[in-house]
This record gives C-alpha cells, sequence and structure tokens, in this order.
C-alpha cells in the first residue's frame, strides 16, 4: 500500500501556492493521492469545491472537500470527463492515469503538477521505484502539446529535493488564434 511520506504538519506545496491567484473562488478541483490533506486543506480554504482522491483514508476531512477512497492505479476510473476546473497532483507518479486526469479537466481548466526526477533517486535514493519518478523534461512531453503550458521546471527546488513542475491550461492553440481562444488561455 502506498505511503504518503509528507505529514499534515507540512507546508503547502509551494507550487499549488504559487498558482493559486489563477484558481476562481468556487472552482471545482480534483486532487490526486491527496494523502494527509495538507494540499486539500489549502484547497478548501481558497473556497474551492475538492474532490479529493487518495487509496488511504484522510486522517481528517474538511468544508467543502469530497473524499474518494479509491486505487486510481487498478480501480475504474472514478470521475466523469470534463468534470474539473483544475486537477492537481503533487509527488505522485502513475503515467497510465494522465489520459484520465487530462480528460476530466474542462477546456480552459488549470492542470498544476509536481513530483520526483530521477536526480532525486540519484541524490537521495528515493524515489526508489522508476515508475515514481520522472525522466529529464518528462512532464512536459506527458502534457498535450496544444495546451498553454504556463510554466514548467525541472531540477532543484529550494527545499533541496528535485522536482518537475508544471502549470498548463487545456486549451486549443492554433497557429492564429480567435477571441475565445485567447480569453479561455488566460488566467480567469
Amino acid at each position: 500500500m502506498a505511503r504518503d511520506i509528507s505529514t499534515a504538519a507540512d507546508p503547502t506545496s509551494s507550487w499549488l501556492m504559487r498558482f493559486a491567484p489563477l484558481i476562481d473562488f468556487g472552482s471545482s478541483v480534483l486532487e490526486i493521492a491527496c494523502g494527509n490533506g495538507r494540499n486539500t486543506r489549502f484547497l478548501a480554504d481558497l473556497g474551492c469545491r475538492v474532490t479529493a482522491v487518495d487509496i488511504n483514508l484522510m486522517p481528517q476531512t474538511f468544508p467543502g472537500v469530497k473524499f474518494v477512497k479509491a486505487d486510481i492505479e487498478k480501480d475504474p476510473w472514478p470521475f466523469e470527463e470534463s468534470a474539473f476546473d483544475v486537477v492537481v497532483g503533487i509527488h505522485y507518479l502513475w503515467r497510465p492515469i494522465f489520459p484520465q486526469l487530462f480528460s476530466s479537466l474542462k477546456q480552459g481548466g488549470l492542470f498544476l503538477y509536481e513530483t520526483f526526477t530521477e536526480e532525486q533517486f540519484l541524490s537521495a535514493g528515493r524515489p526508489k521505484n522508476p515508475e515514481h519518478f520522472l525522466r529529464v523534461g518528462e512532464l512536459l512531453e506527458l502534457v498535450p502539446r496544444h495546451w498553454r503550458v504556463l510554466s514548467f521546471e525541472d531540477g532543484l527546488t529550494d527545499n533541496g529535493a528535485f522536482y518537475q513542475r508544471i502549470a498548463a491550461r487545456k486549451c486549443l492553440l492554433k497557429n492564429v488564434l480567435d477571441a475565445q481562444d485567447v480569453r479561455v488561455c488566460q488566467p480567469r
């Protein structure tokens, strides 16, 4: 069974906090692998309607949060297509679910993801399983090419860990954008 390496006392992901101004009050948010709820609580405090999913029970509940206990690596995907304004994944990697994550995001929605890289394994010895860390630039390759990438980082972070991080909008980019495409791709 998966084990959350963070604690409830750990701070919210700095990547999530950085892009929080792009999340509207009342947004529907899917947070995968929510663990102990440190990021869930932050999203709920922003006024989001959060659906938090994890293989383990969340140790406490938060107002505005619907918790779903599911093994998203083995169980059928429990969410409908285009249901969420924001999809968040922090410190979790299961490559086969990326198509479901993408289809669960509404047009114009925000995708925020952060997880460990191969350099983290080489420097700290964890995560041990190569299926749980990204190769150089891999996260950028996983996100559909026609989405608007707002920011991407790959390397050593200020907390001494090696991550890849991406913030992207689900929108169709063309050679010439019409007014609707520009509006959808801009921060809300």
